[in-house]
């Protein structure tokens, strides 16, 4: 409902010569490192987020190493997400390698990885009796730059499941034109069926970041979503964020 509440980060973190190992409630690692290149997820969030590739979070155990300029990430989870309970006796196992600043919100650097998970599902008959087990798989590339006053990235995504192949490509980029305010884009592509016709979505966000003082940041955006053979939908939507 309305007023249910829910534990999205609850872990224990245990530094080891093998690297950080995670246990508990913690957030997945399949599309963070974009979620830091964009920077704005009070806005909007990132398309494996948006179009249920991935949940942002899940109870399992995980693994965080460095091999040089190279970030690794390795999750076993439930794989409904910290939102639902678990259904079946399958886990999640997600991947994450990036080269490069995995944080590009914080630092000028450039990225470049690639995302990819796989959860087992049990395939039913019309008597409720398991015929096969398949696999749905996702899988990310990405790259994103900041540097001179800009920050932006790109993202392509697929997943299979039930023998359908969806995609989605992503775009953004952030510029700033004095400490206090910034323009920034983001434009979002999402085929749910790369086999069917007129189901390609685009999502664009486009306005400015304002931050009026501290702790404070002021949003409006226009924001357009568009389906094959309807009618564009189009907003203004002013977002704030508090920072304590």
């Amino acid at each position: 409902s309305a007023h249910t509440a829910f534990l999205k980060v609850a872990m224990v973190k245990w530094k080891t010569g093998y690297g950080n190992v995670m246990i508990g409630m913690q957030g997945m690692n399949m599309f963070k490192t974009m979620e830091n290149t964009w920077g704005h997820r009070f806005i909007d969030k990132m398309p494996m987020d948006a179009y249920g590739y991935s949940a942002s979070a899940d109870l399992g155990v995980g693994l965080n190493q460095l091999f040089g300029p190279f970030s690794t990430s390795v999750l076993i989870t439930n794989g409904g997400g910290y939102k639902k309970v678990e259904s079946d006796k399958y886990k999640k196992i997600s991947l994450h390698t990036v080269y490069g600043a995995s944080k590009l919100n914080k630092k000028d650097g450039i990225n470049a990885g690639v995302s990819f998970s796989t959860e087992p599902y049990d395939v039913l008959n019309e008597d409720r009796e398991v015929v096969s087990t398949e696999n749905t798989n996702v899988m990310g590339l990405f790259a994103g730059y900041a540097g001179r006053g800009f920050r932006g990235g790109f993202e392509f995504g697929t997943k299979t499941q039930d023998d359908v192949s969806g995609q989605i490509i992503c775009a953004y980029g952030t510029y700033k034109l004095n400490d206090k305010l910034s323009i920034l884009a983001k434009l979002d592509q999402e085929d749910a069926n790369l086999s069917a016709d007129n189901d390609v979505a685009q999502a664009v966000v486009a306005g400015i970041h304002y931050e009026a003082d501290k702790g404070l940041t002021i949003a409006p955006t226009f924001r357009m979503r568009s389906l094959e053979d309807r009618d564009a939908e189009k907003s203004i939507v002013v977002n704030f964020q508090f920072n304590f």
